[in-house]
């Protein structure tokens, strides 16, 4: 095991925080929606990062902990052996706070994460997988196994500072006048919202108080005031390992989406799909186009086949040791085109593999464009009418690893640049097509670099 102190990850690699994991996620609805995101993170990150609430306490990681055996293409087995060979890291929490004692409690290993909870709530308040779980005890005993093999990286993490940057975006966004969250509140019970402002009020509050509130006043794990608590958890946990966000929307509605409104900081936009939104004239405003097979097939892509074609991605991750930019004032649409010529060249190796590997599941061909968001219609309109897969990824790489860039650009221009870099993958298919792509992608899955400081301390 590789123990990496969060303060010396190097901020230039391409990694995202997977918080599709995170338990209370309603958006995902089953553990190949999962897999298809792992591998399209891993296919596309350096490292993905997991922490220990999401491996403790996601119910369909114990779930697929269970019938381990029983498919080849099972998530959990697919996680377990990624963490192995340290593809995915683990954040593991240096302390866990015990309330009733008001003490740090060490934890050393995904157990002693367990346990501490159990002292902190032993009767499962707040949890999502029951404490009594014989299941998840297994699951646990054996990745503390994996964990401890010389292959998996372990990130150990503060968990006073993570939970101090939730409380502050809880509060902040609580108070904030005409906020998401604000927004939310005020449609709630004057009781509910009195509860909820008492635990704001207390010195230390973590997740779980205010999940066990809403769930218990009534609230599907769907509700919008429930999940934007998951977000703001995994935001926190994302800056912990100075990573980017890997996730997805929670529902198909028109309109922005939770995620992309908290994120951005964009409000709620609600709209109906551009009836007049024709394929032909998207399919113009493309960067490249590439035919290839349908991307639920990524979903069935074995951990070997994985680690195979990450050995093709090696000039994707290091897109800084090879982009030139010769005048600063030109850096964005340099960076932006190099950037999507390299992620078209690795789409089409994946797609060639799986064509060469699969070729009676390949028959039917899927057109992929590659859009630089900047020249892209209204991102919820496309999503409506077609699968799509942001890609927020790699531009930060690049604008920090570049002399020239970080050295002659202000941080607005860095932001600017981050902005009109950033590339879109749309997937184009029949409506028929589309009804089972939504089965294997929610909505619209992305990877968002806004939680993550571009400046070098």
């Amino acid at each position: 095991m590789k123990r990496d102190d969060s303060r010396s990850i190097n901020a230039l690699r391409a990694t995202s925080q997977f918080a599709a994991l995170e338990p209370i996620w309603a958006g995902i609805s089953s553990t190949m929606q999962l897999r298809a995101l792992l591998v399209f993170g891993a296919l596309f990150n350096e490292r993905v990062y997991v922490h220990d609430t999401q491996l403790v306490d996601n119910p369909r990681i114990v779930g697929d902990f269970s019938r381990s055996d029983l498919r080849e293409n099972n998530f959990y087995r697919l996680l377990r052996d990624l963490v192995a060979t340290g593809v995915v890291a683990v954040g593991l929490r240096a302390h866990n706070y015990l309330y009733q004692e008001d003490r740090l409690d060490p934890c050393d290993s995904l157990a002693a994460v367990l346990n501490s909870w159990k002292r902190n709530s032993p009767d499962g308040k707040g949890w999502v997988v029951s404490p009594v779980s014989a299941a998840r005890d297994r699951m646990i005993k054996e990745l503390d196994g994996v964990l401890a093999g010389d292959g998996s990286v372990v990130v150990r993490y503060d968990y006073v500072t993570a939970k101090d940057d939730f409380m502050r975006q809880v509060r902040e966004a609580a108070n904030a006048p005409g906020s998401v969250l604000s927004g939310l509140l005020s449609a709630q019970p004057i009781e509910l919202r009195r509860r909820y402002d008492d635990i704001l009020s207390r010195p230390r509050f973590s997740h779980t108080p205010i999940f066990a509130l809403l769930h218990d006043s009534g609230l599907p794990v769907s509700s919008e005031l429930i999940q934007i608590h998951g977000l703001f958890d995994e935001t926190a946990h994302a800056r912990a390992f100075n990573a980017r966000i890997m996730g997805s929307d929670w529902t198909s509605g028109d309109g922005t989406g939770l995620a992309e409104a908290v994120l951005t900081d964009a409000g709620r936009a609600h709209s109906r799909p551009d009836p007049q939104l024709d394929m032909r004239e998207l399919v113009e405003t493309a960067y490249r186009m590439v035919e290839g097979p349908p991307p639920d097939l990524l979903a069935m892509l074995r951990f070997e086949e994985i680690v195979e074609l990450r050995e093709q991605a090696r000039e994707l991750f290091e897109i800084q040791s090879y982009l030139e930019v010769s005048d600063a004032r030109d850096a964005d649409d340099a960076l932006a085109t190099a950037l999507a010529d390299c992620a078209a060249d690795y789409w089409q190796r994946i797609c060639d593999h799986i064509r060469a590997t699969r070729p009676h599941l390949a028959v039917r061909s899927t057109k992929l464009g590659i859009f630089l968001r900047r020249k892209m219609p209204g991102l919820a309109k496309v999503a409506e009418r077609f699968a799509m897969t942001g890609l927020s990824t790699l531009t930060e790489v690049a604008v920090n690893a570049v002399p020239v860039v970080g050295g002659l650009l202000g941080e607005e221009a860095k932001r600017s640049m981050l902005r009109r870099a950033n590339l879109e993958f749309v997937f184009f298919a029949d409506s028929s097509r589309m009804r089972e792509l939504r089965s294997f992608y929610p909505h619209r899955s992305w990877i968002s670099s806004d939680a993550r400081s571009i400046t070098r301390g």
